[in-house]
């Protein structure tokens, strides 16, 4: 899709963030070749390994066999690596969120302005790559500061050897940190959504089928009282038609033809007022009736535990679908690139198998903020395992209570916050084991 709309067309896409596809329009497209895109795509991936084993060694003062054993773990993850051969936002966005990582660390220990400031810059750029980091940017927009200056105040939020911090006037100072932070949000935000809308000729927004969006993955809690619209009520209450209780359903309900937004867009033509009405609706059904939103996150986390449902959903995340004569045509003209037309004919490479083999792995993934949380008490420095926590627990949120349906490929951000607490503990062990390696030689 961002291919297609920015990359070759040049029109921005409505339900996603567009960076990436410039970032295609420049290394493949002008190239007529995919292998410029796909260095700076490995380039990418060993970029984020670097940064992941600076965080290891700066932030949390791992040993430099330490922080280079967790760094090469980072760059074998099955979560990034197979995504480095693929055209796709995945590879470029995460080396963004781990430099977000890395100076909001920073800021933890300084809590300097312009680290703060940095922060920022940076979250915009990242969700101008993946829009499905906003609630984790906006969050931590306020939560940051916080931790920062809770850090001053609560001893339990220090390291262990740290004496007390003077506690005169941080009440003042983090409140400033905190409206300083606010205001760089609404101003860098408020830059990307007029950037979206002046490339778009619409109104600004960060993107423009959010309410389509939402409506879909809610579909089978949707109500027709909750409609905002009484045609749309109308087609809610028609829903057995067309699969609407159906969970699996749900991504198919917002692309799908013939199904509950395609039905909608038919109804109303005016693309505003018909992703508002979705948008209402589903906040709707969010107020009225939030356990069954609960619900149907708890129904997409469970579909993660089953062993034949994460390998399936695994393959489906590789893409495999038959393409048709005009795609075909556009892949040899504009990428030099031939392939045969179904795909799925042929035999998976060495990086696909090793990415469903690795399928175990992703079980400790899903419980990434569990992991998180153990850190803390392990860290350290437990601020920076307490933020550790709090990107974990939104990012898992927004991959159940925002997601359609279980998804490996959503999982790529938590499984470098995974990796991270797990060197924290074994971080702690190697300390405590050193001690009695030290009273044994003696």
């Amino acid at each position: 899709m961002e291919l297609h709309h920015t990359a070759l067309i040049g029109s921005i896409p409505r339900d996603r963030s567009y960076f990436y596809g410039y970032l295609v329009r420049c290394l493949a497209v002008w190239p007529h070749s995919f292998t410029p895109l796909l260095v700076a795509q490995a380039l990418a991936s060993g970029a984020t390994a670097i940064v992941f084993a600076l965080i290891c060694s700066r932030f949390f003062e791992m040993s430099n066999r330490l922080s280079f054993l967790f760094g090469l773990m980072c760059a074998l993850d099955p979560c990034q690596l197979v995504w480095e051969r693929y055209v796709m936002t995945e590879t470029f966005s995460l080396l963004v969120y781990v430099l977000v990582l890395y100076w909001s660390l920073a800021y933890l220990r300084d809590r300097r302005l312009w680290q703060l400031a940095v922060v920022q810059a940076l979250s915009v750029l990242l969700i101008g790559f993946r829009m499905s980091f906003l609630p984790v940017v906006q969050a931590c927009t306020i939560l940051l500061p916080l931790i920062a200056f809770a850090h001053c105040a609560f001893p339990a939020l220090r390291k262990r050897s740290e004496a007390r911090a003077p506690e005169g006037g941080v009440l003042t100072i983090g409140l400033t940190h905190v409206i300083a932070s606010i205001a760089m949000m609404f101003v860098t935000h408020g830059a990307y959504k007029y950037a979206n809308g002046w490339l778009s000729n619409r109104e600004p927004a960060y993107m423009y089928d959010a309410g389509a969006h939402l409506a879909a993955v809610w579909a089978p809690a949707l109500e027709p009282s909750d409609a905002s619209d009484r045609r749309f009520g109308d087609l809610i209450a028609n829903g057995p038609q067309f699969k609407i209780q159906d969970l699996r359903s749900r991504n198919a309900q917002q692309y799908g033809k013939g199904l509950l937004i395609d039905r909608w867009r038919e109804i109303e033509k005016d693309p505003r007022k018909n992703d508002r009405v979705a948008r209402e609706t589903a906040i709707n059904t969010l107020r009225r009736r939030p356990w069954e939103i609960v619900w149907l996150a708890v129904e997409t986390y469970m579909g993660y535990w089953n062993p034949g449902s994460i390998h399936w959903y695994a393959r489906t995340d590789l893409g495999y679908a038959e393409m048709n004569d005009d795609e075909l045509k556009m892949l040899a003209e504009k990428f030099g690139f031939r392939t045969v037309k179904d795909p799925r004919t042929q035999p998976y490479s060495l990086l696909q198998h090793y990415f469903l083999r690795s399928w175990p792995y992703y079980f400790i993934v899903i419980v990434s903020p569990l992991v998180c949380a153990f850190a803390i008490w392990l860290s350290r420095d437990r601020s920076f395992a307490l933020l550790l926590f709090v990107h974990a627990s939104i990012l898992m949120v927004v991959v159940t209570v925002l997601s359609p349906q279980p998804c490996i490929r959503y999982l790529q951000p938590v499984s470098v916050l995974t990796l991270l607490s797990i060197a924290i503990c074994v971080d702690w062990l190697a300390r405590r084991a050193r001690p009695a390696a030290m009273q044994s030689a003696s």
